[in-house]
């Protein structure tokens, strides 16, 4: 009774020490000046006692804890006044009563001072609720507890009424009070506080751990068909982005990962707090665990006994006990999954931020899948890849980021669980051991001691595992490079007719993936195996040694008592596989994310530190180079050890050069030529940084102010997934003037016009409404409209038709805007420039920058190309505003909405019957019933079995009460109990073999059906929802029939003795049901919200890493870190949710089943007279079936929530798809034998709900005829190719050698056909792949073709850049120039030997001298029956064919050879040329033909 008293002194003494410290702190901090926190003044300028306690509710409850300790305080104080008649007190027993009121008068103090002095009210409180806990838990153990046993009384028993009402007065103010009161927010920065917090900051104890305060959500997705994402809790402020990444920055900032130990260790420092708090949970689960076998073996000691005092407690407490074990166990169980759960999402985000933080400072590389060799992303050079960055495997730069934070990220928040492996796992294993100990003797030890034994052979199992899941890792990381690769150059597979021949190519990659899955399944299983055996094993030696040897009868009471044990042991340990293969996969995932951390190379301005740094800038700080902008003997290089380095991509040793000092002119446009592939792009990488710097003198330095702004428009535009306005004001803010001029300068108006929503337009992902021209203006908008001081443009003319580019020169560059900013222009197009260059820089094909001043003769003197290339452009003409290319006075309406991808359409209610029919035939293949009655059946009789086995214990058990032990057969007993037990698994394995093979085919059918309707198919689906496929979907569905079967089973076997309760079974297992109804629900609304949330996080990611260059350029790190930051705010509010609510369905499930099996307990031990094996029988089988209703319900939404995937790969299945080959549509074995084509009022539109993009065109081509097809961008040039090809929805008759293409198959149509796209697309691979992918020819024919494309002739015959067949090409030719990328794809193109060859301005990006080259070999190399359609921006390349067709708006306006066409006063093409700076030249050409 002086614990209490002891407590309190404790407690007094506590507190004074703090206040003492809180008063000192506040004086020292008035001394200091510093002002007190916000949240201390808001607490002070709150002047109502009632608002400083929370608001009414909360003061209410505190006003109820004062009346409650004054009423106990009364009760303490009654006896000293008045003691109760016939109790005469010691002096002992008054100096107790003393003590207590006391206590009490204290615990009233303390309360009544919590609801005045608000800064202390927490640990007021705190010592209040301990010191009325404790002394609650002596009257409990002095008056309660007596009731329980048969001899005692309680020791107060005297105090009659009282004893009663102080007892009710403690449960009411010392538990009721607390469990209850709501929690009075506290914000987490005070200086942010939220305007509604989270329901969970404000819920009470009881709330919080019941999760019933997201029950108003549960009743609100009841309401309608679908809960959207607005309606769910604000975030808590914990969970906040900004606020968990400033958390984690002391552990796992990025460098400190780099340079520190592995990151699991960051991580678990980062939630040490989680993990301290999860393991306090888990160490009163596993004792509540333990209490429901005791309690049914002192249940059934006293049952067996007749109803005697062999326990030391009545029946009563023993039932007791089985309803509240349970459900401490399961409180202590959420709070486990409280603590975890916050790790889980805090991780994801903390981990994602992490990995952009990270991408940010990287040199991006791009890596072959051949080699498996990385390279530094350069736009007119190459080099090998870095050692450290070769490591990655298979998957290029973006590719690996991807899967870093889809795949493995997904894996290591499944691995959270190490508490329940590394704690949980091992003290129920030897809790039970120990419990074993007492029920059935040193046998119990023997089977221990064999369980330990075999550990290790899970153990191995587990290694091999973890092998097998890194391979299956890389398998999986080759088929979505394959996929992605294919998603990225789609185009060029559509056209050439490749879809048949990638397909297969996909599906090898697939089966190679699939046959690690089977193997990683199979070790599963074989794990699994195992861990189900060891424990039956073990079962069977201790029984048999308790029986033959220690000759112990086995009674009812030991053994269903020991058969929950040597169940939960079974438990444990299947449970610890499916932690393990989880453990495992996070394992492998998370070494990735610490090698990307570790081994990535970082761009040299960072270094080792946190900040930027650059050792060689540091010269730079003085004032007279302060705005030094350029280079200083400085060398650089794309990979830092390219010294050491014999790998074979194009230019693995370039180096680019800059002797002496090269100095820009600041104010001024400076302009960077040279020959192809030269490195003049490479001069901007290395001014921005991006190169590495390898400083060869004393004085190297290189120096580029950022402080008045930088802009950049590289040559491969990079767009965002945004509409046009935004992409060109790129966080800026609107300026409706500078606006308007950008459109115009940059000849964007009519463009504009074009698209029904004006500059609202989407251009939808990378761009794909746009055309390349557009897209290069939209880029050079963008960097124009900055206000940043310094423009670095790299070829934005290259992609522009001489119209439009003598436009941008002279209303952009010659226009206000770029008027007093330092310009960088790299560019071909000397002629049109040259004139507007202050400074112009030179960079040799050896990779030397030098400076000329306005010098160009010697510019042209050392370098012959630009000689020839200047000769052909040497007069730039002012452009007419007049002309077709100046932009429209008429302003055509615009509609409001310009929509390109809307937000993904999200499902409502169940998962439709479709989907399940089409994931159950996949599963089932050609004999569906066969499959499902042999899995089903299977299951069953496993089950059955299971069950049996159990009786079967029992009624040997009952042999003891019959006959005496030396009477039994123990040996024939145990031998049957063996074969049984042998039985269960040999069926076990064959019902999971059978299933594992259902899975696989199940795996690899929706995979190749999802992957032939590539059209309309987005990369998440081939990747994200094909591994849900794989794994999840899979694994929810195997359970959920095992788990629904056993649940059945076990209800049946529970009232197979007690048919009365078969109705309770049923209404608890539909109360179960509804209740889950309820949860699903809410939960598939959520699922779905976090899906869709969870998209544009991982968009937003990828857009922002796949523009890294123009990001850091632009220096908006910080924008679009904000941006990922308020997405994953809405994820991680979505995905908190969705684990709240399965911590909501498991108590009530759980609570629920603890009722059921108490009542049937209770019912079995007052009210029956079954004997007792039926009742241990019945006992077991009932919590079996409880456990099994919780598991149904979760499994069941988790099956659902999978299926969200299965959804969409239906969905996408059903997209329209392009004409299947049919034998009708095969042509004759020799078509075509010419190129004749003929169209007849061909029109064409992009949809079938979209505006025309070609009207009614008609004309003829003779085989063997070169067409020239011009116009100014936008005419409908390249929308007459995709309409050849039938790419695009047609309407009227084109025939291609005398056959109408229409009723041709697509592949025979495609694949007789070679188009050359204007943006080329290459393939990860050697060179000789991106040729000729599928090996149909030798490499004398690949080495012929590429020297008619011209690529020999822009190289030099030796040295470490040379192109050859064996040269790694990079993901989407990222290590080569956009014009090396489009003389391959020519080369490509003239092995095909196609009859129709069209050229879709593919030579836009080459110079001049290698443009005639290339048309030179075209004249010669082609046969004389080939045609050849060229679309062009260079007059020159198409000035001798022999007719030209020339386009406005879709329409023909003139078709005719050249000579007629200029002969035609006032004509399109005339004015074309009369507007060419090589005007003569070109008539000359002309006149010639």
């Amino acid at each position: 009774m002086l614990i209490p008293f002891t407590i309190g002194l404790l407690s007094t003494g506590t507190l004074i020490s703090r206040t003492t410290a809180h008063y000192a702190s506040k004086a020292r901090r008035r001394e200091e000046g510093i002002e007190n926190d916000a949240y201390d003044e808001a607490e002070r300028q709150s002047n109502s006692i009632i608002s400083r306690n929370g608001g009414p509710v909360v003061a209410a409850f505190m006003v109820a804890r004062i009346l409650g300790c004054a009423v106990l305080s009364g009760f303490s104080v009654l006896p000293l006044i008045q003691p109760f008649p016939g109790i005469h007190p010691s002096n002992d027993d008054v100096f107790v009563s003393d003590c207590m009121a006391a206590v009490n008068v204290y615990a009233l103090m303390l309360a009544a001072l919590a609801f005045v002095c608000h800064y202390q009210r927490t640990w007021l409180i705190r010592h209040n609720i301990t010191i009325l806990i404790s002394e609650l838990g002596i009257y409990a153990y002095r008056n309660v507890w007596p009731l329980a046993t048969y001899a005692k009384e309680p020791a107060d028993r005297a105090e009659g009424w009282l004893m009663w009402a102080k007892l009710g007065t403690l449960v009411f103010t010392g538990v009721i009070i607390p469990l209850f009161i709501p929690t009075v927010y506290t914000p987490v920065d005070p200086k942010r506080p939220e305007k509604v917090p989270n329901p969970e900051q404000t819920a009470s104890l009881f709330s919080y751990c019941t999760y019933s305060h997201i029950t108003p959500v549960i009743r609100a997705a009841g309401k309608v068909a679908h809960l959207p994402a607005s309606e769910l809790p604000p975030l808590a402020d914990y969970d906040r982005a900004q606020d968990l990444i400033k958390h984690a920055e002391p552990y796992l900032s990025p460098i400190k990962v780099r340079n520190g130990r592995h990151i699991f260790f960051g991580l678990v420092r980062c939630f040490s707090l989680e993990y301290t708090k999860a393991f306090a949970a888990m160490i009163v689960y596993p004792v509540t665990s333990f209490v429901a076998p005791l309690a049914i073996n002192r249940l059934l000691t006293i049952l067996q006994s007749g109803g005697k005092n062999t326990t030391g407690a009545k029946p009563w407490f023993w039932i007791l006990l089985i309803l509240l074990a349970p459900l401490l166990g399961t409180l202590s169980f959420q709070y486990y999954i409280i603590a975890m759960t916050r790790a889980l999402v805090t991780t994801e985000s903390i981990l994602l931020q992490l990995v952009f933080d990270y991408s940010l400072r990287v040199r991006v590389k791009a890596e072959s899948s051949e080699k498996g060799k990385s390279t530094s992303v350069s736009k007119d050079t190459t080099d090998e890849g870095s050692p450290a960055a070769s490591k990655t495997g298979t998957s290029s730069f973006i590719g690996r980021l991807t899967n870093l934070v889809t795949i493995d990220l997904d894996n290591i928040t499944r691995a959270r669980d190490m508490v329940l492996l590394f704690w949980n796992t091992p003290v129920q294993i030897v809790g039970s051991a120990i419990f074993l100990y007492f029920i059935l003797g040193w046998s119990a030890f023997v089977g221990f001691g064999l369980t330990i034994a075999l550990l290790p052979v899970p153990g191995w199992l587990t290694s091999v595992a973890s092998g097998v899941q890194d391979e299956k890792m890389k398998t999986t990381d080759n088929r979505t490079q394959t996929v992605t690769e294919s998603m990225n150059a789609l185009r060029m597979i559509k056209m050439f007719g490749w879809e048949r021949k990638i397909q297969a190519r996909i599906d090898g990659r697939r089966e190679e993936e699939l046959k690690w899955i089977w193997k990683a399944k199979v070790l599963d299983l074989l794990i699994q195996l195992v861990s189900y055996i060891i424990p039956t094993f073990t079962m069977l030696v201790t029984f048999a040694i308790a029986t033959l040897v220690m000759e112990i009868e086995l009674t009812a009471a030991k053994v269903f008592s020991s058969m929950i044990l040597f169940d939960g042991m079974r438990g444990d340990m299947m449970q610890a596989n499916f932690f393990i293969g989880a453990f495992i996969r996070g394992k492998v995932s998370i070494d990735r994310v610490n090698d990307f951390f570790k081994t990535t190379e970082l761009l040299d301005v960072y270094g080792d530190d946190e900040e930027p740094s650059h050792e060689y800038s540091s010269n730079l700080a003085t004032a007279a180079d302060e705005d030094f902008l350029g280079f200083r003997n400085a060398t650089f290089t794309w990979n830092p050890n390219a010294s050491g380095t014999r790998a074979n991509t194009p230019s693995s040793q370039f180096k680019l050069t800059v002797p002496g000092t090269l100095k820009f002119a600041v104010g001024r446009i400076n302009l960077i030529v040279g020959p192809t592939g030269s490195g003049k792009t490479s001069l901007l990488m290395a001014l921005l940084g991006e190169m590495h710097f390898a400083p060869t003198h004393p004085e190297s330095m290189f120096s580029l102010p950022r402080r008045g702004g930088m802009a950049l428009a590289i040559q491969e535009s990079w767009v965002l997934n945004q509409t046009i306005r935004d992409n060109i004001l790129f966080g800026s803010a609107y300026d409706q003037e500078r606006y308007e001029k950008v459109i115009y300068q940059c000849a964007l108006e009519q463009d504009l016009e074009i698209f029904d929503a004006g500059d609202q337009t989407e251009v939808g992902e990378r761009g794909l409404t746009l055309s390349g021209g557009q897209k290069a203006r939209l880029t050079l908008a963008r960097a124009i409209y900055s206000r940043a001081e310094i423009v670095l443009l790299d070829d934005v003319l290259a992609a522009l038709d001489v119209h439009t580019a003598k436009w941008i020169v002279n209303k952009c560059f010659k226009g206000d805007l770029v008027t007093g900013r330092t310009v960088l222009l790299v560019t071909h197009n000397i002629a049109l420039t040259s004139a507007l260059a202050d400074l112009i820089i030179s960079v040799s094909p050896g990779g030397v920058a030098m400076s000329h001043g306005q010098d160009l003769s010697a510019i042209l003197a050392s370098e012959p190309a630009l000689q020839a290339e200047l000769k052909h452009k040497k007069e730039a003409i002012e452009v007419d505003e007049a002309t077709i290319d100046a932009p429209s006075e008429k302003k055509a309406e615009k509609k409001a909405g310009g929509k390109l991808i809307l937000a993904e359409e999200i499902q409502e209610g169940n998962v439709g019957w479709k989907s399940i029919a089409f994931f159950l035939k996949a599963l089932g293949g050609k004999h569906v019933a066969l499959f499902f009655t042999l899995w089903i059946g299977g299951s069953l009789l496993e089950f059955i079995m299971h069950s049996f086995n159990l009786w079967f214990l029992g009624y040997w058990s009952t042999q003891y009460e019959r006959f005496p032990a030396k009477e039994i057969p123990v040996l024939r007993y145990m031998g049957i109990y063996t074969l049984l037990n042998a039985f269960t698994i040999v069926v076990f394995t064959a019902r999971d073999i059978w299933a594992l093979l259902g899975q696989l085919r199940a795996s690899r059918t929706i995979h190749q059906i999802l992957s032939r309707s590539i059209l309309g198919t987005t990369l998440s689906e081939l990747t994200l929802d094909i591994g849900s496929v794989d794994e999840g979907l899979m694994q929810n569905f195997q359970i959920l029939q095992a788990t629904s079967l056993l649940m059945i089973v076990s209800l049946v076997s529970a009232v197979l003795f007690v048919p009365l309760f078969t109705l309770p079974g049923f209404f608890i297992a539909a109360i179960g049901m509804y209740i889950g109804s309820k949860y699903l629900k809410g939960q598939l609304s959520v699922r779905r919200e976090m899906s869709n949330a969870k998209a544009p996080m991982l968009a937003h990611f990828n857009a922002a890493v796949s523009g890294l260059v123009t990001l850091r350029a632009y220096g908006a790190q910080d924008a679009y870190r904000a941006e990922l930051q308020k997405r994953l705010d809405n994820y991680v509010k979505i995905a908190r949710m969705t684990y709240d609510l399965n911590r909501w369905i498991n108590f009530r499930v759980d609570a629920l089943g603890a009722v059921f099996t108490a009542s049937l307990a209770a019912y079995l031990t007052y009210g029956g007279t079954v004997s007792a094996a039926n009742v241990g029988f019945s006992l077991n089988r009932a919590m079996e079936f409880c456990t099994m209703v919780l598991f149904v319900v979760r499994i069941y939404n988790g099956f659902q929530v999978e299926s969200n995937s299965l959804e969409r790969i239906v969905a996408y299945t059903e997209v329209e798809q392009e004409q299947e080959p049919a034998e009708c549509g095969k042509p004759p074995a020799a078509w075509p034998t010419s190129g004749e084509i003929k169209v007849e009022n061909l029109s064409a539109r992009y949809s079938k709900t979209g505006p025309a993009v070609l009207h009614g065109l008609s004309f003829n081509i003779r085989a063997g005829e070169r067409v020239g097809v011009v116009g100014r961008t936008g005419s409908g040039k390249s929308s007459l190719t995709l309409a050849l090809l039938r790419c695009i929805l047609t309407e009227g008759s084109v025939y291609f050698d005398n056959l109408n293409t229409s009723e041709i198959n697509l592949d025979a149509l495609r694949s007789s056909i070679t188009i050359i796209p204007q943006i080329p697309e290459l393939l990860s691979g050697t060179l000789r792949y991106n040729l000729d992918p599928f090996d149909e020819y030798d490499d004398a024919t690949l080495n012929a073709a590429l020297k008619a494309s011209g690529l020999y002739a822009i190289q030099s015959d030796s040295g470490d850049g040379r192109l050859t067949l064996d040269s790694d090409i990079a993901s989407g030719g990222a290590n080569v120039s956009v014009g090396q990328r489009q003389i391959i794809a020519l080369a490509r193109a003239i092995i095909r030997s196609s009859k129709l060859l069209i050229l879709d301005e593919a030579t836009s990006a080459i110079d001049h001298d290698t443009d005639t080259i290339i048309q030179n070999t075209l004249r010669k190399e082609l046969g004389s029956d080939v045609t050849v359609l060229t679309i062009a921006h260079r007059l020159q390349t198409i000035i001798d064919a022999d007719k030209i067709l020339v386009l406005d708006a879709g329409k023909i306006v003139e078709f005719a050879t050249p000579a007629e066409l200029l002969a035609i006063p006032g004509g399109i093409f005339k004015s074309l040329v009369d507007e060419s700076g090589d005007k003569q030249h070109l008539y000359e050409i002309a006149g010639r033909l």
